[in-house]
């Protein structure tokens, strides 16, 4: 790669990682946010500045384009990131360059793939090549939520192309995603509103809270219960008490990880690490941690469900306590993943993220949780799986290519993540890292090798002529 294009492909992401692109609330031709429009508005900009044919839709995606013919060939991105959380050692939203990596909000999911193919299609369209399909780059603002600017592309008479390849997960290619689903835990609790008034984890369904906080009522049975705990004024030496430093030896926590703040209410704050809601198995949830503690004092709460909460959902065995594993040979075994949590009008709220093998329903899941929890579970969303073989024509051009280019022979994979391909037909998640290879999606200090941006440049490139001409 020459020096000018690799200065191109830098400066540009850090333009994009610049714009904090998080969902906010809908404004005026902004359905997620000023921000996401910002970010919408660049690429469209961007590649209009390449010579390219470019659109925003609604606000809500947009595309840009090269070549001739009646067909075109998909490639879809997202400019939507999740939010930075805690624990960066810069500024997320400034792209940093340091010992051969590229650190910020995104940098790896996934606006790095969105710049290195917009750059990929810049090249093909000044080569001149004439290819039998025209090259469609697609992008939305919404992926992190569910996808909805997507449909909204679709709704708005957005073209379908033959083929696509999605730049958001991992080599060589995946060609079985599992669903996903979002289901809200509805208990009618009385006893811990009582005695809470607030609770919270992750800022998004899709992930391992890093962060989680209840605020105890003044007054309440569970102040009065940690007061005599603590021998009188609350501070950090609570959690080297009965019952709660037991709970936490037992459970492999650190004291470090909790923290008491004392003002109007008292609040009790844990800490974990953040992690994508696909793989749980990496995070060290905050949440199970502060049902740990409601659990440990449940004697003064007089709660019905924190124990039963504590037991079957803050464990890496919920899913065989609830009777729900499954395993299945062509795309993996069922995940979860306890993600958020409030409580309003007397009522606790719990958001689980499921990601479902073939042939798995989130109804029968939820009937599960109601028979082992006592609660009501209402199915928020749910995505179905995808599925293409592994001998279909996109999966063994795709190979073609990556193999070429990397002499790597890995066959297709499975995989938890949920990506814009299952939006369209016949379209897979190619890239955009090797196996091996953890940026720390969905966490502090996100970071993405400069070496491979550059060799998924040349990927991309060649896969997109090889799909157009296939």
């Amino acid at each position: 790669m020459d020096e000018k294009l690799s200065t191109d492909i830098l400066n540009d992401l850090g333009e994009i990682i610049a714009i904090p692109s998080v969902y906010s609330a809908p404004e005026d031709g902004a359905p997620y946010g000023k921000a996401c429009l910002r970010a919408l508005q660049w690429f469209v900009d961007k590649a209009r500045a390449y010579g390219l044919k470019a659109e925003l839709i609604d606000g809500a995606c947009a595309y840009a384009e090269a070549g001739e013919g009646d067909e075109c060939i998909g490639v879809l991105g997202h400019l939507d990131v999740v939010p930075a959380g805690n624990g960066w050692a810069t500024d997320p939203f400034k792209m940093v360059e340091e010992n051969g990596k590229v650190y910020g909000r995104g940098v790896g999911d996934d606006k790095g793939s969105v710049v290195v193919c917009l750059h990929a299609l810049k090249a093909i369209k000044d080569s001149g090549v004439k290819l039998k399909r025209r090259v469609r780059i697609i992008v939305g603002a919404d992926e992190e939520r569910g996808s909805s600017c997507i449909r909204t592309y679709l709704a708005r008479g957005g073209e379908v192309p033959v083929m696509s390849f999605v730049p958001d997960s991992e080599f060589p290619v995946i060609n079985s995603e599992k669903g996903i689903a979002h289901i809200i835990l509805h208990f009618a609790d009385k006893a811990l509103a009582e005695n809470i008034s607030y609770i919270d984890g992750a800022a998004c369904y899709n992930a391992v809270p890093d962060r989680s906080e209840i605020k105890i009522v003044k007054g309440s049975r569970l102040e009065a219960a940690l007061i005599k705990a603590a021998g009188g004024a609350l501070t950090s030496d609570i959690f080297k008490t009965a019952p709660l430093a037991e709970r936490i030896v037992t459970d492999g926590n650190s004291f470090n990880d909790y923290s008491i703040v004392n003002g109007a209410q008292t609040s009790i704050i844990a800490v974990g690490t953040a992690e994508h809601a696909s793989t749980p198995e990496k995070g060290d949830s905050a949440l199970w941690k502060t049902f740990g503690v409601l659990a440990a004092y449940n004697d003064a709460i007089g709660s019905q469900y924190t124990e039963k909460i504590y037991e079957y959902l803050c464990t890496p065995l919920a899913s065989g306590k609830l009777g729900i594993y499954v395993n299945d040979p062509k795309s993996g075994d069922l995940s979860m993943c306890m993600s958020q949590a409030w409580i309003k009008d007397g009522e606790l709220s719990v958001v689980v993220d499921f990601r479902l093998p073939l042939g798995v329903k989130p109804e029968w899941v939820a009937d599960k949780l109601e028979c082992a929890l006592g609660c009501k579970a209402e199915i928020h969303d749910y995505h179905e799986n995808l599925y293409i073989d592994a001998d279909a024509p996109l999966i063994k051009a795709l190979l073609k290519v990556y193999r070429r280019i990397t002499g790597d022979i890995t066959e297709p994979l499975q995989t938890g993540g949920g990506t814009y391909a299952r939006e369209l037909p016949n379209a897979v998640a190619f890239g955009c890292t090797p196996v091996d290879l953890d940026i720390n999606m969905h966490r502090a200090d996100e970071n993405f090798p400069v070496a491979q941006l550059f060799k998924n440049y040349d990927i991309y490139y060649a896969a997109m002529k090889e799909l157009a001409d296939l």
